[in-house]
């Protein structure tokens, strides 16, 4: 099995035809038929169920498929790294950035792209789950995102690199404000849009509630956009939950309150999401220092570490572990050189 067969693999399972898939590559059909039966004589199994109407992967291909994208993404990978190298630049990052990140990552990203020549980027959005899946598969080197109370952490480091927590926020004219006592029957009575993803923000938020005897309230919105949540939160009455990081600006400036709540704030982690078995491109390193830099010269820190503390989702947080990168899964140095 060499690369060239994993090429013409990957061109059939793309256009689900051979013939197609051989005028694509410029190959013959024959020739690009007894090279899939060759892979498959290799291999001793069936890649592909044949039909009238193309071809499908079976169980074996499908495995076969993720290595081979595997392995043809980290070779893009070397090549690209070896060209930014050869010219002298610290080279490119295709990052993911998750919907609830790190919420300085812009600025920190403008600020090395004006002070680091030849840095580039490549970002993409997205949820934890889609973008580390394609960390997985080699299409992106690492993701920016909070961290999920239970996560996998056995092929992927999770770099801790800021603090942050989940706040109850609203306008500060909702009438909820003026209550004396805000129960959570009365907190679930409310006009409530709320994200549907994150999953840890969707668990907090019922078991909350639960714990408290009360029923978790039914949203009037529930979205994947946190800055659509964030838009129509400011034009009238309701109530959400978000990561801090998310409305900074607005509770800042006023135009946001955050709810005292019992169960709320809710102490999260963001950080960077990496393979634990890879070599990493030297941006990478460079973005991570420029976080930790830019966390410690303006002390971002969330309320829970100013002095109140925060409430941890018991049941979840039992089963949550992170992983600090060491000298074997971090590979800087001379493994990234």
């Amino acid at each position: 099995m060499d690369m060239r067969q994993l090429r013409q693999f990957m061109a059939v399972v793309e256009h689900g035809n051979v013939r197609r898939a051989a005028d694509h590559i410029h190959l013959s059909q024959p020739a690009l038929t007894k090279s899939i039966h060759n892979l498959e004589d290799e291999l001793g199994v069936q890649l592909f169920t044949r039909g009238p109407r193309g071809v499908a992967l079976t169980i074996y291909g499908e495995i076969l498929l993720r290595h081979a994208r595997l392995l043809h993404n980290k070779g893009e990978r070397a090549v690209a790294e070896i060209q930014a190298v050869k010219a002298g630049h610290v080279g490119h990052l295709r990052l993911g950035v998750a919907n609830f990140s790190i919420s300085f990552l812009p600025r920190v990203i403008a600020q090395l792209l004006g002070t680091t020549p030849g840095l580039s980027f490549d970002i993409v959005d997205g949820t934890y789950e889609g973008l580390t899946a394609l960390v997985r598969e080699g299409a992106l080197d690492a993701v920016a995102s909070g961290f999920p109370m239970v996560h996998r952490v056995e092929d992927l480091v999770h770099e801790e690199l800021v603090a942050g927590e989940f706040a109850v926020v609203c306008r500060p004219d909702h009438p909820i404000l003026a209550e004396r006592r805000k129960s959570p029957p009365l907190l679930a009575k409310q006009r409530w849009i709320v994200p549907n993803r994150p999953q840890q923000i969707v668990e907090s938020l019922e078991y909350t509630f639960r714990t408290a005897g009360a029923e978790p309230p039914k949203p009037a919105i529930a979205s994947g956009s946190m800055s659509f949540l964030k838009a129509v939160l400011c034009e009238g009455e309701f109530l959400t939950i978000l990561p801090r990081g998310v409305v900074r600006q607005e509770l800042e400036s006023g135009t946001l309150v955050t709810i005292p709540f019992k169960g709320f704030p809710v102490a999260t982690a963001e950080g960077m999401i990496y393979r634990a078995d890879a070599v990493h491109p030297p941006a990478l390193f460079v973005l991570i220092e420029a976080i930790k830099a830019e966390n410690a010269v303006h002390n971002v820190k969330p309320d829970w570490q100013l002095g109140e503390q925060p409430h941890k989702v018991r049941l979840m947080q039992n089963v949550t572990t992170r992983t600090r990168p060491n000298s074997r899964t971090r590979k800087r140095g001379r493994d990234s050189e």
